[in-house]
């Protein structure tokens, strides 16, 4: 952790930390300076050392990208965590404290990971309410908890399928004799499990198809609208090649439109002398 100044203690620092996170989730909303202000008065810590804090979370915000970019969310959260504390307000911080959490969501799933993209997308929404990263995130994890809930449903379906089976097996044997039985009902829980399992397969195979179909089209649109980016730059490069062209083309022109003047002068001096 940055040090702060001489007079504050860390764990001084890190309690006013927890206290502003815990404010934050409890009441659902961004902090004010007043409230914030209390809090460091209950902790006794002066408004100038706030202030200074507030200069040094830049830094910690500069440090969580990097652990994010190794996906290192622990380190990135608790970095984020102390720079949002001092800079409640701030919408890039606010926005990366999400994505953090959506990153150990997306390892973990974690109901708390969950519930604090939610808390920070909508204090993100609070401050500008057409947040395009904000709304990004919240559509990414909606998109990520549906597909998960079908995965589950599926194998919620097929085990199911598997315990019906079983049960039937079960209880057709009762009358057979028992060597018979053995070895029927060994075949066919075999059979039974190997037609679950293959369904399961097709089902698993099914969804990661629609899921790489779903993506791919998703990717199709971003490059389509890239190329209309890149198209409409190249275009607006042209005209202005175009116009520098003229421009010079201009600059030249103006010498020989000067020259005839000088000689027509030139004449009129000759036949005056």
């Amino acid at each position: 952790m940055t040090q702060m100044t001489t007079s504050v203690s860390n764990n001084v620092i890190d309690n006013y930390i927890e206290r502003v996170t815990e404010w934050s989730q409890s009441s659902q909303r961004i902090p004010t300076t007043e409230e914030l202000e209390n809090i460091a008065a209950e902790l006794g810590i002066e408004p100038e050392e706030i202030q200074a804090a507030q200069k040094q979370s830049h830094d910690h915000y500069v440090r969580a990208q990097g652990y994010m970019r190794l996906k290192h969310w622990d380190d990135a959260i608790a970095e984020l965590q102390e720079a949002v504390a001092f800079n409640p307000s701030d919408l890039d911080m606010l926005v990366s404290l999400a994505s953090a959490h959506m990153g150990r969501w997306q390892a973990h799933h974690r109901r708390e990971d969950e519930e604090n993209i939610r808390l920070r997308i909508r204090q993100c929404l609070v401050i500008k309410p057409d947040c395009e990263d904000a709304l990004n995130l919240l559509a990414r994890l909606s998109n990520t908890l549906k597909w998960r809930n079908r995965i589950l449903t599926a194998i919620a379906v097929g085990l199911g399928g598997v315990c019906v089976g079983i049960g039937g097996v079960l209880l057709l044997g009762d009358g057979l004799p028992v060597w018979w039985q053995r070895e029927s009902k060994l075949e066919q829980l075999e059979q039974t499990f190997t037609k679950e399992l293959h369904s399961l397969q097709r089902q698993q195979e099914a969804l990661k198809t629609e899921i790489m179909s779903d993506q791919e089209q998703k990717n199709q649109q971003g490059q389509k609208s890239l190329s209309l980016l890149q198209n409409r730059i190249a275009q607006l490069e042209r005209e202005v090649n175009q116009l520098e062209r003229k421009i010079t083309e201009m600059e030249k022109e103006k010498p020989n439109k000067l020259t005839p003047r000088s000689s027509t002068n030139r004449s009129i001096l000759r036949g005056v002398d």
